[in-house]
């Protein structure tokens, strides 16, 4: 996928790298996991980082134009959210 046209009609482009609306959502767990392995003596390196990352993220985009939340449900497919403020 490498453009996503959100329901306001905004189109996000995804082949850019990390466009600012794209976020991975991680669970705590796996945060407070990765805090412990910065603690002990041999430190994590950038790719041993982003693989216990990556193991566990959902891919989550925000519109920029109306912050509608598109979170990634896998095989291609997006659920959407509505602000309040828009309902």
């Amino acid at each position: 996928m490498s453009k996503f046209a959100c329901r306001c009609g905004y189109v996000m482009n995804l082949s850019n790298g990390a466009p600012s609306f794209e976020f991975a959502l991680v669970p705590e767990s796996r945060i407070e996991q990765i805090a412990d392995k910065l603690d002990e003596p041999e430190h994590l390196d950038s790719d041993a980082f982003y693989g216990l990352v990556d193991e566990v993220r959902t891919t989550v985009y925000r519109c920029p134009s109306c912050g509608r939340i598109h979170v990634d449900g896998g095989n291609g497919l997006l659920n959407s959210f509505v602000p309040e403020s828009l309902v």
